[in-house]
């Protein structure tokens, strides 16, 4: 009897030792609701490129369509918010996390978000291309890394190739969260989700520990009646596929709508594109499976103006006009764009963007709570930092310019020179899915 006494005492202060030791301002392993479940490695069933599947479902392509629609709406309402700024932005994220909520809306909700993101595709075809899309980005760009090399430290730097796409969310432990949700997160997005008590004192501070934010963009606090909100961030890295040499840098006018500015432009021979209404470049990144795409409106044709007409059909048009053997000899503008000091509430575009009543109390959600008032309160976006130099997409200068041109510089008919207000995208080089849409003015 003493000896069972000692252990249910030990086991007792065990537990207290660990209670004492969790740090209030973070989340407990029991409050990290998505590690309770787990994916199935059948490929046929999680259509996840890691588990095998390299080849797309087959609705892909309607998938890879619907999908672009609304990031292109989406970028069209983002600019009418910003106009006056330039930005970047992942449409992709959001779409993406749609596509989950969409798994625990019902009736008008569930129908508002398919025909806002997968018309055409139905709840369980969108979960396995969204599993395959981001799925792939990820692999794709991790199978690219030089795995000769033996250094930890090389893999930690800032600025190494990679593509980061992360959403958490956040439920508010007042109402219960059906597994089949759950599990359709576990399945296909993986999403970090956490559920706790909003009206916590520390409920903030575990919220901001988890996100890393601090400044103007950490929660003050929480509201105690929200049920759910979402918060997406993105990191693309890259060097070019075709590194430029020192020559290649020039110094230049850019015409920018709030004056003249002096700015390094960088030239190369680059694929060209053509609307009767733009023109534009396509070039390749090395590591990621991505390339970017620059668009200019052709002169008379102001930013605003062609960012209305900037729809499908247009950017069907653009990449339709790709010729491998049509060069453009283009001149790029080095620039840097910086995260917003705070994060962005999507709820004002998206209501724009075809999500009518998904933020409003006429929102339902049956199929991830019984509680009748759960919901999504807000969907944040931690706004990615973005530059463009010479040595790629959010790189530093770690010299490996070339010192000089490796062969004759190419000489093309067309000259195309960036040099002013104009979009820039970086899209998935196999479904043309944008990842990221900007705009440099």
């Amino acid at each position: 009897m003493k000896k069972l006494l000692s252990s249910i005492l030990c086991i007792v202060m065990f537990a207290a030792v660990l209670t004492a030791c969790q740090d209030p301002n973070s989340f407990s392993n029991g409050e990290r609701l998505s590690d309770d479940y787990t994916r199935s490695t059948d490929p046929q069933k999680s259509f996840n490129y890691n588990d095998g599947a390299q080849t797309p479902p087959p609705t892909y392509t309607f998938y890879a369509s619907s999908m672009t629609d609304f990031e292109l709406r989406m970028f069209r309402n983002y600019y009418q918010q910003s106009k006056e700024e330039a930005f970047v932005f992942s449409p992709a994220c959001t779409a993406l996390e749609l596509g989950y909520l969409m798994n625990g809306a019902s009736g008008d909700t569930k129908n508002e978000i398919s025909l806002a993101v997968g018309k055409d595709v139905s709840e369980q075809n969108f979960n396995l291309c969204s599993s395959y899309f981001q799925s792939r980005l990820k692999a794709v760009s991790l199978s690219e890394k030089d795995e000769s090399s033996n250094s930890s430290e090389k893999e930690k730097e800032a600025d190494t190739d990679s593509i980061s796409l992360e959403a958490s969310v956040f439920i508010n432990d007042t109402a219960d969260v059906k597994s089949a949700f759950m599990q359709a997160n576990a399945s296909y997005y993986a999403n970090d989700i956490f559920r706790f008590i909003f009206s916590d004192e520390n409920s903030a501070a575990k919220v901001n520990s988890q996100l890393g934010l601090g400044g103007d963009k950490a929660f003050k606090s929480l509201d105690k009646s929200d049920s759910m909100f979402t918060v997406t961030s993105s990191k693309i890295i890259d060097s070019w596929l075709e590194p430029y040499a020192k020559s290649d840098i020039s110094e230049g006018t850019f015409h920018s709508e709030s004056g003249q500015k002096t700015v390094s432009f960088l030239s190369s021979s680059e694929s060209y594109l053509k609307t009767d209404k733009a023109q534009g470049i396509v070039k390749y990144t090395k590591s990621n499976p991505l390339k970017l795409v620059l668009v200019m409106p052709n002169e008379g044709i102001s930013l605003e103006d062609y960012i209305g007409d900037f729809t499908s059909l247009e950017y069907s048009k653009l990449l339709s006009s790709f010729d491998v053997t049509k060069k453009a000899t283009a001149q790029i503008p080095e620039f840097s764009i910086a995260s917003s000091q705070q994060l962005n509430p999507l709820s004002p575009i998206l209501s724009k963007s075809g999500l009518y009543s998904l933020f409003t109390d006429e929102a339902v959600f049956k199929s991830a709570s019984n509680d009748n008032s759960f919901g999504i309160n807000e969907m944040y976006e931690n706004t990615p930092d973005f530059s463009l130099n010479a040595y790629g997409i959010g790189k530093k200068d770690d010299g490996s310019l070339l010192q000089k041109k490796v062969g004759e510089p190419a000489k093309n008919d067309i000259e195309l020179k960036f040099d002013r207000p104009f979009i820039f995208l970086l899209i998935d080089n196999e479904s043309e899915i944008p990842v990221y849409i900007g705009i440099h003015n």
